[in-house]
């Protein structure tokens, strides 16, 4: 259970949402007023959200609480809210009530923005500097190695929650350590600091006495990108298993039963 937060910050949080409230009420006027003539005030409501963004991006309690009271209103509305959509693009979706598309490449824009550095008072004219919204998402997609990765991990992940499961029945080792250490866990799962030599031995030395449910999820991340590759391993050692033994097949028969007439350049230079 997440920590409860306390009066003040959950009042912050209520004013940053309802300065949320004020710009959608903006960006409403502008939709229907300024749409078609008035990119700069785009940039500026856009340039607002990443103003709250700055409020609660180095205090995660108040931003946890923000993000809490912005997706209770959101559902409220009818707006579904996935567990992995960034926080900022929330404070994106809450303000511009878009289709997801749309609320993904705004995102990015100002993601781009934060990557460079880029404050809120800046942020308009970034955005003039780089050719507009559409030029500042591309800045911001992901490499073809990157979403790669993701996709990799995504698709092993059912193996990693099988194979933990599998292992909880059949421990590499099991021991007893401080009540301690293990109070407060969440997940069940607890993280353990390990030396390994160059055969492989392990040697268990002491509990982590506290992990986040990010950490459980990094862990299960790289687990997950372990297994696939070493399953594009197996299967690239799979396949060229069977390209060689194709080809040493097709040798013997070219030798055996390929008549004169039909021989080709390469049946008599590889004979």
């Amino acid at each position: 259970m997440a920590k409860k937060a306390s009066n003040n910050v959950v009042l912050t949080a209520q004013a940053i949402v309802n300065k949320a409230d004020a710009l959608v009420k903006t960006r409403e006027d502008w939709q229907q007023n300024e749409y078609a003539r008035s990119n700069a005030r785009l940039y500026e409501i856009l340039a607002d959200v990443l103003r709250m963004y700055e409020q609660v991006k180095d205090d995660r309690q108040l931003r946890a609480e923000t993000v809490k009271q912005m997706k209770r209103q959101l559902q409220a509305a009818d707006v579904r809210v996935q567990t992995n959509t960034l926080a900022i693009t929330l404070f994106v979706r809450y303000v511009f009530r878009t289709d997801r598309q749309r609320a993904m490449n705004y995102s990015r824009t100002l993601q781009a923005a934060l990557a460079e550095g880029v404050t809120a008072e800046q942020f308009a004219q970034f955005v003039e500097d780089s050719g507009g919204v559409e030029q500042c998402k591309k800045q911001y997609t992901k490499s073809e190695k990157v979403v790669a990765k993701e996709q990799a991990i995504a698709d092993a992940m059912t193996l990693v929650e099988e194979q933990l499961a599998n292992s909880e029945q059949m421990p590499l080792a099991t021991f007893q350590t401080s009540p301690s250490l293990v109070d407060g866990l969440q997940d069940g799962y607890v993280f353990v600091m390990a030396k390994a030599d160059s055969t492989g031995l392990v040697k268990a030395l002491m509990t982590v006495p506290a992990h986040s449910a990010g950490v459980t999820k990094w862990a299960k991340q790289q687990l997950a990108l372990f297994l696939s590759n070493e399953a594009a391993e197996a299967a690239k050692a799979a396949k060229s298993k069977r390209k060689t033994k194709a080809v040493e097949v097709a040798k013997q028969a070219s030798k055996n039963k390929t008549p004169a007439a039909e021989e080709t350049v390469g049946d008599l230079i590889e004979a």
